[in-house]
């Protein structure tokens, strides 16, 4: 199809070639020969009237004007595909869509269960593919690459929207046998113990905290272990005497698992949102919302059935 002259096929070209900048490697994404390609860029340059791409030692850069050009053409990219892939009356138990979802460790215990059984009985053919977060979610959320992304709300990111997945209360997770913890502890016991903890951003998260807070939370001069994700804390407290301190769904979910106990923590914490990011061309795709209502439901369903009323925890 032409547009006032230009073929819209060279728009997906010119795309993969300013991502690339390397006309072999943009054959080999669209594959289609090299020849091909070259004769692409070459139909680019005339119309543009530009070189678009230059040529700079064993590199090609993008000119001033591609430079220009390169965010407007992958918007309208992306544009055209959500247009393409929308869903208005997205059936569920005839769709075999699969969605790609970033979905750190803490959720993907809490919320992957409860999803399985919903989508098995409702929507047998959805495919959902669940990845580990990213650095910087954003390029794969502007490419779409990512459906969605959910993290914790301090990463919310104002050029994407944004929706509340839960509200998560901070408690205090410990071995059953612990001395200190047969009740709930006062905040000088808290503190007198060693703590197991994961690597946080300590300035998005200060934002949230105060200094006593902050302090209670990371574990200052008080860690035993920073782990890899908060997924294996509760093991790592079995038979110890250090703590952690975890969002209670988790926490109430490793007490079926593990001889641990729970108590509130001791000192006035605000809660901590998770939240759903997706990029906004999406906000009315029926997939899209019928993928969102699913994660909701499934982590509140998720969160009643992890009350445990076999273990001691705090009131």
């Amino acid at each position: 199809m032409r547009f006032r002259g230009l073929d819209l096929n060279l728009l997906v070209a010119l795309d993969v070639l300013l991502e690339e900048r390397n006309v072999t490697r943009a054959a080999e994404r669209m594959h289609v020969g090299q020849s091909a390609m070259s004769a692409a860029l070459a139909r680019l340059r005339q119309h543009f009237e530009d070189d678009l791409l230059v040529a700079s030692g064993r590199q090609m850069v993008p000119s001033a004007l591609a430079a220009t050009l390169q965010k407007p053409v992958k918007d309208v990219i992306l544009q055209i595909g959500s247009l393409v892939e929308t869903e208005r009356q997205f059936i569920p138990a005839r769709s075999t869509r699969q969605f790609t979802v970033e979905m750190p460790d803490h959720l993907q215990l809490v919320v992957l269960p409860m999803l399985m059984r919903q989508l098995s009985a409702e929507a047998p053919g959805v495919m959902i593919d669940v990845r580990p977060p990213s650095r910087d979610p954003s390029p794969s959320l502007a490419t779409g690459e990512l459906d969605l992304v959910l993290t914790p709300g301090i990463y919310a990111d104002p050029e994407y929207a944004c929706e509340v997945l839960a509200t998560n209360q901070l408690v205090v997770l410990g071995c059953k046998d612990n001395t200190c913890l047969q009740e709930q502890p006062d905040l000088a016991t808290v503190l007198s113990l060693r703590q197991v903890i994961v690597p946080f951003d300590r300035h998005r998260l200060g934002l949230l905290l105060d200094e006593q807070q902050m302090a209670l939370y990371s574990g200052r001069n008080r860690t035993a272990l920073i782990a890899p994700n908060f997924g294996c804390i509760p093991a790592c407290l079995v038979k110890t005497q250090h703590i952690a301190i975890l969002n209670r769904r988790l926490a109430e979910a490793s007490l079926r698992s593990f001889a641990l106990v729970m108590w509130e923590v001791p000192l006035a914490m605000p809660t901590l949102d998770d939240i759903i990011m997706y990029h906004p061309l999406r906000q009315n795709d029926g997939g899209h919302l019928w993928l969102r209502n699913q994660l909701k439901k499934a982590i509140l369903v998720g969160s009643t059935n992890s009350a445990v009323t076999n273990a001691p925890r705090g009131p």
